[in-house]
């Protein structure tokens, strides 16, 4: 929303705002200043322009959250949020052909206008954006290194990213030892990897898990 807000400024006005104005000028106020300021008329906000009426919250509204800590894993090698930003105002394409490490890419792909019928494992694209998934320091977190090797990438960068923002926010994990505090995470199941292990083990189909119970 903001840098769609930051280019509609630059096409209305003919200006070449970065795209990170809306997160250095946060109010109505003070973003109308720097235009102005920029414009060369600077003074005329006051006379002008009046910011409207701010509304009470609704009794139900519930209670605004604060970001303390960020932490990003992006493709590109963007790996914080100073990174992000920039890669934002340089509009650099993150996009990039498919790593050796990840597969045989040439043994799989299908050019878009080949006239060979199709096979279920084609792949028809040339480029994507990938994450470094392979420099886990499983030790770090107290895991051993066989049960790394099971450990999913998503989750792999779930407890980077988690311990990062952590650290971003300048707050010590030996303070919320038996603490309140909980992380939550928007993720799904790495279906694929975990076939990839199954495969490995000459495992056809997969396997239903058996219910854990309690001792």
């Amino acid at each position: 929303m903001s840098t769609k807000i930051v280019n509609r400024l630059n096409r209305q006005l003919d200006m070449r705002l970065p795209l990170n104005t809306c997160h250095t000028y946060i109010d109505l106020v003070s973003l109308t200043q720097a235009i102005l300021s920029d414009l060369g008329v600077e003074g005329s906000y006051s006379s002008q322009v009046r910011p409207s009426t701010r509304v009470a919250p609704h009794p139900q509204e519930k209670e605004e959250i604060v970001i303390v800590g960020q932490a990003v894993r992006l493709p590109g090698d963007i790996y914080t949020p100073d990174a992000f930003w920039q890669a934002l105002m340089d509009q650099r394409d993150i996009m990039t052909p498919v790593p050796p490490s990840r597969w045989d890419h040439a043994s799989f792909y299908r050019s878009p206008d080949s006239k060979d019928p199709p096979g279920p494992c084609d792949i028809t694209l040339e480029k994507a954006g990938w994450i470094d998934i392979e420099s886990f320091d499983n030790s770090f977190f107290g895991i051993s290194s066989a049960e790394a090797f099971h450990v999913t990438p998503n989750i792999r960068l779930s407890l980077e990213i988690a311990f990062e923002a952590l650290e971003n926010a300048n707050i010590p994990p030996s303070k919320l030892k038996g603490s309140g505090m909980g992380v939550f995470v928007a993720s799904n199941m790495d279906e694929g990897y975990i076939k990839l292990l199954f495969a490995d083990k000459g495992w056809g189909g997969m396997c239903s898990f058996p219910r854990l119970l309690p001792h």
